[in-house]
């Protein structure tokens, strides 16, 4: 029985070997700056994953932090990603691994990110220069309907830069591969040497991209890498010094019709059946000693300690994702909270849980079996730097979600509490307001369907010890378009910060969390929380608007009366009337006259 088996697993192994799996995707050997689209220019999709693409670092990004900076990553993000330790640097042109999010969306797979555009700049200086080719001219044009090809655009503004990205498809995954990387091609670069440098064939690289033995690679095009697990690029083998022959030489000759070609082909076909034959009596001999070794030494299996069961729905839920995550037992969630002790409280459910060695996490504790699975298939579903990670479950007497624990706690504990008030600088409290504005652009405008959080405010926004913002916070999100029970507030408090109308209708709407976002601005500027002085905080903006205080002493001490009094005035003026004036218009009462995130984020992007 065992050899049976053993032979099924042999015969499944020759066919993967000796059949091509085609992908879905295809090289586009275009140049990066054309002006047009071809087949292949976007790659297509029908799911959405994690995955990897490949940077080189530049004159302008030449720092870990620039390059983080750049894709939206933490410092230990990329040093992790790529092996590197704390006082490593960057040389110039040396490839680093980036992970991305991809999603679908309109039927082509993009990693978002944004970038801050000077008119100084022309498209094709950001798509082929400084993104390298991994986003096409063009595609950066027609997800910008503002830019225009030239210098003639405004000073500065937000673009989103779709880079291309691509996810294994069925074939693939069925062979192993996990993570199609893409690669941005260099002058010099050959498809054997990039093989190389992943530690693959080169043929898997041609399979993947639809390319022919004898196609020819480009450079500022991008090839789509397979890998079976997170790429590891070999740093010791470079690519051709950029005087060395161009890609186009890369074509095999052939002496067409020749005779050397002939004895050339016969050679070749009797090489690969040796080698076939040779593979295959390999195969089988090793089959008959495992057959034997698992005959003759029986394998023991030690039982796991009991666990309890998740429900049968809450199981099929998790059988679906592609992202495995960490099963924990309440016994384990109960000793890493000290028994959800007061001193592991962050907020009102959720706590900070110690699980040794210096290693923090935070547990969530959810109101019902669905709610957790809804935020499970959210957070499975996308990735950023500015939305918390989720690490694992509990479900036993009741389910609790364990994400990523950042150390500062909530915003509502940084503006609260003395000692951290006194740390939370204008400069910080500028970069918490960008951060969590970058968090809901990406899901009202990156993700496929967009997300309305639903439920943002000052707990549900966790600082890391970088001071750097993490939306937290899932269990009331919906797609937008979600079409069922009206959306009701968890609590008190979130229906006071909300807006009447969207809690009794069936459309959910993105502009709730623009509100919400407007409301957690006025706390930053002040310090207070709005719940208890929305009216106070409301009637001081409005008295910023008077135009018979313009110019006034009245109308600094006005603003004085808003601000936090934490920030000791150290702050500057017009940045501060600036934020107060948007966190203004961000809680219009009549939603349509409120800004979308897109508008926000080009606000804040000048005050950054």
């Amino acid at each position: 029985m065992y050899f049976i088996s053993n032979f099924t697993f042999i015969s499944s192994l020759i066919i993967i070997l000796f059949n091509p799996i085609n992908s879905q995707q295809f090289y586009d050997n275009s140049n990066c700056a054309s002006e047009s689209l071809v087949h292949g220019s976007k790659y297509t999709c029908n799911s959405n994953c994690s995955t990897y693409i490949v940077y080189r670092a530049q004159q302008d990004f030449l720092t870990i932090s620039s390059v983080a900076s750049l894709f939206n990553l933490t410092e230990s993000d990329l040093r992790d990603a790529n092996h590197l330790k704390e006082d490593d640097s960057l040389s110039l042109g040396r490839e680093i691994i980036i992970p991305v999010s991809c999603n679908c969306i309109g039927g082509f797979s993009q990693a978002i990110f944004i970038y801050n555009f000077s008119g100084r700049d022309s498209v094709n200086e950001i798509a082929c220069g400084v993104f390298e080719g991994l986003v096409k001219a063009q595609s950066l044009v027609d997800n910008n309907p503002s830019l225009i090809r030239g210098n003639n655009n405004p000073d500065r503004y937000l673009v989103n830069v779709p880079i291309r990205c691509a996810c294994p498809d069925s074939n693939q995954l069925r062979v192993g591969v996990k993570n199609l990387v893409t690669y941005p091609v260099l002058e010099g670069d050959r498809t054997g040497l990039i093989a190389s440098k992943f530690g693959i064939s080169e043929k898997t690289i041609w399979d993947a991209n639809n390319l022919g033995k004898y196609d020819a690679i480009f450079p500022q095009t991008t090839l789509l890498v397979p890998t079976g697990g997170v790429p590891d690029i070999n740093w010791n083998i470079s690519s051709v010094p950029n005087n060395s022959p161009g890609p186009t030489e890369a074509i095999r000759k052939t002496d067409p019709a020749g005779k050397n070609s002939i004895k050339l082909n016969y050679s070749q076909v009797f090489l690969g059946a040796g080698i076939c034959v040779a593979v295959i009596s390999m195969i089988l001999t090793c089959g008959i000693l495992i057959y034997n070794r698992r005959k003759n030494h029986p394998r023991v299996f030690q039982p796991l300690p009991p666990r309890s069961s998740p429900s049968p729905d809450f199981l099929q839920g998790m059988s679906k994702l592609k992202h495995s995550l960490i099963n924990f037992s309440l016994e384990e969630i109960t000793i890493a909270t000290q028994d959800f002790n007061e001193s592991s409280r962050i907020s009102a459910r959720l706590y900070r849980g110690d699980i040794g060695g210096n290693t923090y996490l935070t547990i969530q504790q959810m109101d019902s079996e669905e709610a957790a699975q809804n935020v499970i298939d959210i957070l499975t579903k996308i990735k950023h730097f500015n939305i918390v990670r989720l690490e694992g479950f509990c479900n036993e007497s009741e389910p609790y979600l364990v994400f990523e624990y950042p150390k500062n706690g909530s915003l509502h504990k940084c503006l609260s509490n003395i000692e951290m008030n006194r740390q939370f600088t204008w400069a910080r409290r500028i970069q918490i307001a960008f951060d969590l504005a970058t968090a809901l652009h990406y899901l009202h405008n990156s993700t496929s369907p967009p997300f309305v959080h639903h439920n943002i405010n000052s707990e549900n926004i966790l600082i890391t010890m970088n001071w750097r913002a993490k939306v937290s916070g899932f269990g009331l999100a919906k797609s937008v378009g979600y079409n069922d029970k009206p959306v009701i507030m968890a609590s008190e408090e979130n229906r006071a910060l909300d807006d009447d109308r969207y809690l009794t209708s069936n459309q959910v709407s993105l502009k709730v969390d623009v509100y919400a976002f407007g409301v957690v601005l006025l706390e930053l500027v002040s310090g207070k929380e709005f719940i208890t002085y929305g009216k106070v905080l409301m009637n001081s903006v409005d008295l910023l608007l008077d135009k018979n205080l313009k110019n006034s002493s009245q109308f600094l001490e006005k603003l004085r009366n808003l601000m936090d009094p934490g920030l000791k005035e150290n702050y500057p003026m017009g940045d501060a009337i600036c934020l107060a004036l948007l966190a203004k218009s961000c809680i219009e009462e009549d939603p349509d006259h409120r800004p979308t995130m897109n508008d926000v984020l080009i606000a804040l992007s000048r005050i950054v």
